[in-house]
């Protein structure tokens, strides 16, 4: 029966317009190796994301621990009232969390839609 469908003049010719020349002898290898690439990268942006969201919660753990500390302390630092440094201190702090908390909720958000895409 394979004969008779090679016989066939239209079929040939629809086979051997099937028939895909690759531009290069290592095509395909290359095509593997970019698509493997591409995959560990998606990985290690992820395993990245993962490590920034922990350093975030230490930071801001020893951040929040040092606004607690600080108004313990009785004296004055350098001739300068406690309460003007303890107050500055918490409002830094809040400050650089709540924009590291926004800049790592907008990374996680942007990843996950180009890993949707």
């Amino acid at each position: 029966m394979e004969d008779m469908e090679f016989k066939d003049p239209q079929l040939r010719s629809l086979l051997h317009d099937s028939k895909v020349n690759m531009p290069f002898s290592d095509f395909e290898e290359r095509m593997v190796s970019r698509l493997n690439k591409e995959l560990n990268h998606d990985r290690s942006i992820w395993k990245s994301i993962r490590l920034s969201w922990f350093f975030f919660f230490i930071g801001a753990a020893f951040g929040v621990g040092g606004s607690f500390a600080l108004p313990m302390l009785q004296s004055n630092i350098l001739g300068i009232d406690i309460e003007l440094v303890k107050y500055s201190f918490m409002i830094v702090i809040l400050i650089v969390v709540m924009w590291q908390l926004d800049e790592m909720i907008k990374l996680t958000i942007r990843q996950k839609r180009n890993k949707t895409s």
